[in-house]
């Protein structure tokens, strides 16, 4: 790659192999440019930290100077840099190592990928890393560029929301994490983040104004419902409502502009007859959103309208295409998550398979709300696992540059298998084809150590209840389930047992569908886990208060 070999200086033109550290001394020096951003600071400073922790050298972090000398690690010289955010380039050549990442995360994940994925560096859950112990650090000849497919990559699940750090070392760039400059912030930054009508458009207007609200069965309708799309005052009022969320959010870069967690859609014969001859209710949304898009584009250039393909939106219309700056978020909270959803033939599924295709040539910013536990009961067996990779893969085949993957976000975290989930679905989103096979073993002995071929059996057991089988797994399944049935249960109760603590927590599922449940061994566990919820509307404390009642 000759640009890169134009940073290796004296006429460097191919790559080669480098020792960076020998019996525990280095003749490296860690290289950020004078101008050096608040990640590429931090980038020299993980470096620097790692480096130490594997081999006992602490490399020195300087400012490029004209006088380079022999032995270099240089960081984020972005003049040969890839353009995307996120992208970066790490290149070896005569004694010298480059890491050229687009501003301003790139720099930041290319050190993470040249720890992880040549040092051997693991982080597995914010409580549990690997870091092997060299004396002798060496590299081969490198010269690779890594871009990731999805701009947006969001793992929508405790570990990663609650630990900074963690989320940054998994490359995952999302608009709920605590990300700050040190981190090249998000790249995604919402407001609101989703489900906004009610905020554009107050429900407490309804008394004066019931032609605001949806029409249903002939009649105008306030509380929790959509609006009337087709009226003209509602879109001015809407164009003013999103200038005003703009200004007092400055630093938001997308605006959503998104229906109501309901269905309640208008039915006045303007709004219907639109619908009508598009095909679907997106009709009268999509040409909304377009005019408030085509309202705001002027004067905020840069800043982008996201709106929900969402249950009875989904599919899109016949003749309506979204404006440049308008992202269309489909949503796939329908389907069976237990088999791939390019293969699964669950009729949801083949549904939402052909909304997505058909989206791929009409939309230029296709986003994608996925959903990857069981929202009803986070500690019960959800067998997923199999479908992560395809449909990541899907996705990514058919267009979609941003995917949330929501799961348990609770304060507490810790649902069935939570720690591997979040952890893989992290992977993917980088690499939809990434070596899953191998991110799961090195996760089950790092994390589970003596345990893990128990986990292993658990996991297979589980799936063995959904593979080749006309049997399903969705998000609000109940514990009578067929795949949660008595013999699995007895299975996996005999398969998990042992006093190892992180064992016992991921025991929790099945004594929770033990009949009755052991309570005060699964509280005390729980707790002990730090476990807030059992699901996405309960704590954990109310549910055993209702557990102690109904005995």
């Amino acid at each position: 790659m000759m640009r890169i070999a134009l940073l290796l200086l004296a006429g460097a033109v191919s790559t080669q192999a480098i020792t960076l550290v020998e019996n525990g001394q280095s003749r490296y020096r860690i290289v950020i440019p004078a101008n050096a951003i608040a990640s590429e600071r931090y980038a020299a400073e993980e470096l620097q930290r790692y480096i130490e922790k594997i081999s006992g050298a602490k490399l020195p972090i300087v400012t490029a100077t004209d006088k380079p000398t022999d032995y270099e690690i240089r960081l984020g010289d972005n003049t040969q840099a890839p353009r995307s955010a996120d992208a970066f380039t790490i290149c070896t050549g005569r004694n010298r190592l480059v890491i050229a990442g687009g501003r301003p995360r790139g720099t930041l994940y290319g050190v993470y990928a040249l720890l992880e994925e040549r040092l051997g560096v693991r982080w597995f859950a914010p409580d549990c890393e690997s870091v092997p112990k060299l004396t002798r650090v060496t590299l081969p000849s490198l010269d690779e560029t890594q871009v990731p497919p999805l701009e947006y990559r969001e793992v929508f699940w405790s570990e990663m929301l609650h630990n900074a750090d963690f989320a940054a070392r998994h490359r995952l760039n999302g608009a709920n994490y605590r990300l700050t400059d040190k981190h090249g912030g998000r790249a995604v930054v919402y407001h609101p983040f989703v489900h906004s009508f009610d905020a554009l458009i107050p429900p407490a207007l309804f008394k004066e104004h019931p032609e605001y609200f949806p029409e249903i069965k002939g009649k105008r309708v306030g509380g929790y419902v959509q609006r009337c799309l087709s009226n003209p005052d509602v879109l001015k009022l809407a164009i003013a409502g999103v200038r005003r969320w703009i200004k007092e959010h400055p630093d938001a870069n997308i605006i959503s502009v998104s229906q109501n967690d309901t269905i309640n859609n208008c039915q006045c014969a303007q709004c219907k007859a639109l619908d009508d001859a598009e095909g679907t209710p997106m009709g009268s949304l999509l040409k909304f959103v377009n005019a408030i898009a085509a309202g705001i584009e002027k004067d905020y250039p840069n800043v982008r309208l996201d709106t929900l393909a969402y249950q009875y939106t989904r599919k899109p219309p016949k003749t309506i295409r979204p404006r440049r700056n308008v992202i269309v978020r489909l949503c796939s909270i329908e389907c069976c998550f237990a088999h791939p959803l390019e293969s699964c033939p669950s009729s949801k599924n083949q549904r939402f398979r052909d909304d997505i295709v058909a989206w791929q040539p009409v939309a230029p910013l296709l986003y994608v709300w996925d959903y990857t536990t069981n929202f009803a009961h986070y500690q019960q067996p959800f067998p997923n696992f199999d479908a992560l990779q395809p449909n990541v893969q899907f996705f990514v085949k058919h267009g979609v540059k941003g995917l949330f993957e929501q799961g348990n976000y609770s304060g507490g975290g810790h649902g069935e298998m939570e720690p591997l989930r979040a952890y893989l679905l992290a992977k993917l989103l980088w690499n939809p084809n990434t070596d899953v096979k191998r991110h799961t073993d090195e996760f089950l002995a790092g994390y589970y150590g003596a345990s893990a071929g128990k986990i292993r059996a658990y996991l297979d057991l589980l799936h063995s209840q959904v593979r080749g089988k006309d049997v399903h797994a969705h998000i609000f399944d109940s514990s009578k389930a067929a795949y949660l049935n008595d013999a699995f249960v007895a299975a996996a109760d005999k398969l998990l047992e042992g006093d190892d603590p992180r064992l016992e927590v991921a025991r929790l599922p099945i004594w929770y569908l033990q009949r009755p449940i052991p309570l005060a061994k699964f509280l005390a566990v729980a707790r002990r886990a730090g476990i807030s919820n059992i699901s996405e509307g309960q704590t954990l404390d109310a549910w055993a208060a209702k557990q102690a009642k109904a005995k």
